[in-house]
């Protein structure tokens, strides 16, 4: 057995080609612990084919629109890197990225973690906040992976961290930074948003803290910077069903109609810069804002490698080994 330790970073993967698209979003419909289809055993990847195949074009424009793939991957390795430097003098520690709907997918992870004889694992989802959609789905198919594959390591499973002071702090740093490429950065003067990933309510109200962890870190970093224009809003709803509110869509047309000549978005939800912060939020809504009058309309990049972050991560690790 391996006297290292290896970190875990689980992530929900991105489509590498236009071509990947539709698999990528199969390998999301098949997922259990999101989609519960009647007598899923058997319709499961039925569904998943169905509704991967009529929701791949609308979804491609997205990606087409950013590059033509997922820079997913490529943010979550510079992460990756970024740790295990952090933690090399702290101890022995390898750090890998695990995706769950693209490669690297759970299979192919820990099939190498297994053939590596790592005895100790830090599980360590890249969602600050709980939902069993995220966190819980990731940690659920490690697990039936490395019941599949007979890998019986010691794991440490990290579920939440977005009280961490450092993560926390270096939100604050990112928006005070940005809000100073406005016209006018007086924070008197900006909306301020923070638009968090939305969740179908029927799971929040199954009992999923999802939308408490994101009421606590938005309430957590509005008293922090102190601003007196904040808001909290819900974005990439999809179907029929009614999602958290309120919708960042109808927040950036309230705010308009009121007005506001400034508008800067953080996206709360999410520390790795992808689809939903670089085309649902970049362009999409920022299209929405002009249309509605908005004259100056940011979005904050997401954390990605930024060394705060880095930083909450390896005292994130560190704390639940010695826990």
């Amino acid at each position: 057995m391996s006297e290292r330790t290896a970190i875990v970073l689980f992530n929900l993967g991105g489509p590498d080609s236009l071509d990947s698209v539709q698999p990528f979003l199969f390998n999301l419909f098949a997922d259990p612990d999101i989609f519960k289809f009647p007598l899923g055993f058997v319709t499961q990847k039925l569904c998943a084919y169905m509704l991967s195949r009529r929701r791949a074009p609308e979804a491609r424009k997205g990606y087409a629109a950013i590059g033509g793939e997922s820079p997913l991957l490529e943010n979550t390795r510079a992460q990756a890197i970024a740790l295990q430097l952090a933690l090399a003098e702290e101890g022995a520690y390898d750090v890998y990225v695990c995706m769950r709907y693209w490669h690297p997918l759970t299979e192919e992870v820990v099939a190498e973690l297994k053939q590596k004889s790592y005895a100790q694992l830090v599980l360590l989802p890249l969602y600050p906040q709980y939902s069993s959609t995220t966190s819980g789905s990731s940690y659920n198919e490690f697990m039936r992976q490395c019941t599949t594959q007979l890998y019986r390591p010691e794991t440490v499973y990290i579920e939440h961290w977005y009280e961490s002071d450092t993560y926390q702090r270096a939100i604050v740093e990112a928006i005070q930074n940005e809000a100073k490429k406005l016209p006018d950065p007086n924070p008197s003067n900006i909306e301020l948003l923070f638009s968090a990933h939305g969740l179908p309510q029927k799971i929040v109200d199954g009992g999923d803290p999802y939308a408490e962890h994101i009421v606590a870190t938005y309430e957590a970093i509005a008293d922090t910077l102190d601003w007196p224009n904040t808001s909290l809003c819900f974005q990439s709803r999809v179907g029929p069903l009614a999602w958290l509110k309120p919708y960042t869509e109808d927040v950036i047309k309230a705010k308009a109609q009121a007005g506001t000549e400034q508008i800067l978005v953080y996206p709360i939800a999410f520390v790795s810069d992808h689809v939903e912060t670089l085309y649902e939020l970049g362009i999409r809504y920022a299209e929405l804002a002009k249309q509605q009058g908005v004259a100056h309309y940011r979005v904050v990049p997401a954390l990605n490698d930024n060394p705060l972050l880095i930083e909450a991560l390896k005292d994130c690790v560190l704390g639940a080994l010695r826990d």
